[in-house]
């Protein structure tokens, strides 16, 4: 049957729209661009993605600039002159574009139990970020890949979430299912002395120490459980209902003594959660009847520091951690109810781009308060002689010129016939290693530094002795060895740094003190740029942090075990990226020790 169309557009113009609207539907992320709106002053716009680059403009707070790619934590953007330029993510917020209609959800939700968790592309780390979920966000499931779990956004677009940070099931009412598992014989006491708070929204208790071992239960967040045993990243504890059962040791606290919920009403002389730490007791002028509480929060900016002092009626007690991707500092003030704080105070300094503050806890009361900084902002807490005031200071330190002059020893791990770890693509350690630390030479060259690298190529074999002996006979001021980790379990990824354990040698007491500074900085600035799991600061008998002299670390910067950190590992933004980390890591360890 013929059909004749009476429309005046023609039928050229009816097929070049529906070309258009295939299009749409094949690539709606080529027509639906990104906003990055500046979150700072006097930001950098550069010709590459990194640090290295020239500046070729400066962009202001407020400023929107259409995202054209990403590269890492880097945005791509379209100038008002016309030209691209490259822009820190971490000194902007990102406006996704309305995106096309969302598949529909799986009936299942994926609920974040990491603290800050990537949302990417695509089912593994080599793709690029396109957002950020927080601990405790709940995401509808539309798809799974593997490990990976695509997701819808609350913006109305979808991406993919690593399994491992995330708690998946289906949405239920009722209280988080009980672990029905038997504790073995002789296992029920908590002989270790320590404590695992859970850190994670919801995690998953499995009966054994990997993600291969079937989920028997899930504990929330702020419960205490006794550890009975470790076993690499994993961790046995005793729960509430007398059984025994496993949970990943990245998304739990590990204590060396157990911790206490005070049990009596709480008053200003007797501040809940009190543990020491500078909290006394005494009379703060209220009655046993009125709640501590926090009375006001005041910001004050100047130049590159930025002040946040608040005010309770009672002593403060508290504790303190950051956050990654973005970049955030959290403080809990236990026993302080949120009082007169205001929820939100936007700041927008060089440090701080706003203050939120939320009631995480009654009962005894938990006020947190959180900090949004910038990507090269530091901190510092302290406490006024009656406890009562706590003041917050952030600031920007000048690590422009802490190279210079600095003997600083880089130790890629391996070499010769000694590949190292190998990943299943075939990558050897030594390769990457040498890699990155030739990478890192030229970074602290350029500003200064004298590099001692302990070897070159990846055919040089090098013992483990001499290459301490090469930072020993230079007077190194830090010795860094570079490492990619691996594990038998291939679900494990991210970052960790190590320290010389010690041994108990009280002659090595000042240098493990400095070496802890050092790898603290580094461990922070690898997590902020290559965005993995943060496994911590840890401490072993490696041979090079033992016989070395000065301030040692080694950096395990991901797992060649992992497929998708394999793939990342073999990227330009991946070595370009642990490079740079490490230099401001170690510039940032050099400023504060000159600035002491």
């Amino acid at each position: 049957m013929h059909v004749r169309y009476q429309s005046s557009f023609g039928l050229p113009v009816i097929l070049a729209f529906a070309l258009f609207l295939g299009f749409l539907l094949a690539f709606p992320q080529l027509v639906f661009a990104d906003t990055a709106v500046v979150a700072s002053d006097s930001v950098n716009i550069r010709t590459g993605p990194g640090t290295t680059y020239d500046i070729i403009a400066q962009a202001s707070s407020g400023d929107r600039l259409t995202i054209v790619s990403q590269s890492g934590d880097w945005y791509c953007v379209n100038r008002p002159s016309g030209q691209n330029g490259w822009i820190a993510g971490w000194l902007v917020n990102v406006e996704q574009a309305a995106q096309a209609a969302a598949p529909q959800s799986s009936g299942q939700v994926a609920v974040v139990s990491g603290s800050s968790v990537n949302i990417r592309s695509g089912p593994d780390t080599s793709y690029g970020i396109i957002a950020q979920a927080n601990l405790g966000d709940r995401l509808p499931v539309l798809d799974k890949s593997g490990d990976w779990y695509k997701v819808s956004l609350s913006s109305g677009a979808s991406g993919w979430v690593a399994g491992w940070l995330v708690a998946v099931g289906t949405p239920v009412a009722t209280a988080p299912t009980p672990v029905n598992t038997t504790p073995a014989a002789g296992s029920g006491s908590a002989d270790s002395g320590k404590t695992a708070v859970v850190t994670g929204s919801v995690v998953n208790v499995r009966n054994g120490p990997g993600t291969t071992n079937a989920v028997v239960g899930q504990v929330t967040q702020g419960q205490s459980l006794p550890v009975l045993e470790q076993s690499g990243d994993w961790v046995r504890v005793k729960l509430p209902v007398g059984s025994t059962g496993w949970v990943a040791g990245w998304l739990v606290s590990v204590q060396s003594a157990p911790v206490t919920t005070p049990q009596t009403p709480t008053t200003p002389e007797t501040p809940a959660g009190q543990t020491g730490g500078g909290a006394s007791s005494g009379s703060s002028g209220n009655t046993s009847s009125q709640s501590a509480q926090a009375l006001s929060l005041k910001v004050n900016n100047s130049g590159n520091k930025t002040s946040a002092v608040i005010e309770a009626n009672a002593p403060i007690v508290y504790d303190s951690f950051s956050l990654n991707n973005p970049y955030r500092l959290v403080l809990d003030l236990k026993g302080i109810a949120i009082g007169n704080l205001p929820l939100s105070t936007s700041v927008n300094s060089k440090t701080v781009l706003q203050v939120r503050t939320g009631s995480f806890q009654k009962n005894p009361d938990v006020t947190r308060v959180v900090f949004d900084l910038s990507g090269g902002a530091q901190y510092v807490a302290s406490l006024s002689s009656d406890k009562k005031t706590l003041t917050v200071e952030t600031y920007i330190p000048d690590i422009s010129n802490s190279y210079t002059g600095k003997v600083i020893a880089i130790d890629p791990g391996h070499g010769g016939p000694d590949p190292g770890a190998v990943g299943s693509m075939g990558t050897k350690e030594k390769d990457i290693t040498v890699d990155i630390a030739k990478r890192l030479a030229k970074i602290l060259e350029a500003r200064g530094a004298k590099v001692i690298l302990t070897r070159t190529d990846e055919k040089t074999e090098t013992d483990l002795y001499q290459r301490t002996d090469k930072a020993n006979k230079a007077k190194a001021d830090v010795f860094v060895s570079i490492h990619i980790n691996a594990n038998n379990d291939r679900s494990l990824g991210g970052t960790s740094t190590y320290i010389y354990s010690g041994a108990g040698d009280p002659k090595q007491t000042a240098r493990i003190q400095e070496s802890n500074r050092l790898a603290n900085y580094v461990q922070k600035e690898l997590l902020k740029t290559l965005g993995l799991r943060d496994v911590g600061v840890r401490s072993a008998n490696f041979a090079v942090l033992r016989t070395s002299n000065m301030p040692a670390i080694l950096a395990e910067l991901a797992f060649i075990s992992n497929l998708p950190e394999e793939r990342y590992m073999n990227t330009d933004n991946f070595k370009n990226g642990a490079a740079e980390a490490i230099a401001r890591g170690i510039g940032l360890y050099f400023s504060e020790r000159r600035n002491a």
